[in-house]
């Protein structure tokens, strides 16, 4: 069994003091992040990272991510546009991974494609850690294609035998990280959450939300969608549900949802209905201005079949012209 350390009845220094030791003797250790628990070891030492695929059974066309201590070091290894900067600085340090063309050459966390995946966690163990490195080669602390673990308890046995050094943080989010393509000419989401927002969810986002739903399939963005209204039914409503069969979606059993302070914390790209939307967005957080987008389209509440059907033809033009442009599928 490796050695493992607890980051709740320990010091964290001397915490940091033993990862460091271990992963500059090659090794791999299990740490806790702002996500989700992951490996870690030194991004510039080949037979680390090498080590990390084989305990997870990662197949090798998958780069690794790199850790790095701020965003300074990101553009001396990334081309990074200075259009995006803003954009990632209300993001970093934070669970967003980018993912940019490489300056540099680096075995497992360059891509093929000369790309690089970078994150600046929020979560001082690993920027302490970030600190000692000028990258940390990262991925999920699991066995590959299951499922990320939120605490040592919940971490495969063979992976907790075979690595270096375990830092257990206790229970974590358990969430992992955003992921966007800034390759193109706009931030592409390749991994998170979307939500719609309209005033009742009961027809416009829940429309937009089965839509897209249809559109992507099984990808690893998940799609929700809510209503500004404190008084709503509570479903979808009959006319939303009747259109949207006969595309052959169904959604018979919607619940609608309250906009919530959470909800919003937890997206990564918002397209609301109308301006009166986007404010009420903003009103319960005003640093979500940069991924907040008004789709436009009109409240067919109270009209008849006809009305909805428009709507629905509506919200699939603006998935097409204004979502997807900022999903990567």
């Amino acid at each position: 069994m490796a050695n493992i350390v607890n980051l709740l009845t320990n010091s964290q220094k001397e915490i940091v003091e033993k990862v460091i030791v271990a992963l500059k003797n090659s090794g791999v250790a299990i740490v806790p992040t702002d996500t989700v628990y992951g490996l870690v070891c030194d991004g510039e030492n080949d037979c680390a990272k090498e080590n990390v695929y084989l305990l997870k059974n990662r197949p090798e066309s998958k780069p690794l991510i790199g850790f790095i201590r701020d965003i300074e070091i990101a553009k001396n290894i990334a081309y990074i546009p200075d259009g995006f900067l803003s954009f990632i600085s209300n993001r970093w340090p934070g669970r967003h991974t980018f993912i940019f063309q490489s300056k540099i050459e680096s075995s497992y966390i360059v891509g093929n494609d000369k790309t690089i995946a970078l994150r600046i966690p929020d979560y001082p163990l690993i920027n302490n850690l970030c600190d000692s490195f000028s990258i940390l080669a990262s991925t999920s602390a699991n066995i590959s294609f299951s499922k990320s673990a939120c605490c040592i308890e919940k971490i495969d046995a063979e992976l907790l035998e075979k690595v270096a050094i375990v830092v257990d943080g206790g229970e974590i989010l358990g969430r992992e990280s955003a992921i966007w393509d800034m390759t193109e000419g706009i931030p592409q989401l390749i991994r998170g959450r979307v939500l719609f927002v309209c005033s009742g969810n009961s027809c416009r986002s829940p429309m937009a939300q089965a839509l897209l739903k249809n559109v992507i399939g099984d990808k690893k963005i998940e799609v929700l969608s809510a209503g500004t209204d404190t008084n709503f039914s509570g479903r979808a409503s009959k006319a939303t549900i009747d259109v949207l069969r006969e595309t052959g979606i169904s959604i018979e059993n919607f619940v609608s949802t309250l906009l919530t302070e959470h909800l919003v914390e937890c997206a990564d790209l918002i397209f609301v209905m109308e301006e009166k939307h986007r404010e009420r967005v903003l009103e319960i957080m005003p640093q979500a201005m940069d991924k907040i987008f008004v789709l436009n389209v009109p409240d067919p509440a109270g009209g008849d079949i006809f009305q909805y059907r428009e709507i629905r033809d509506i919200i699939k033009e603006r998935i097409e012209r204004e979502v997807l442009t900022r999903i990567k599928i």
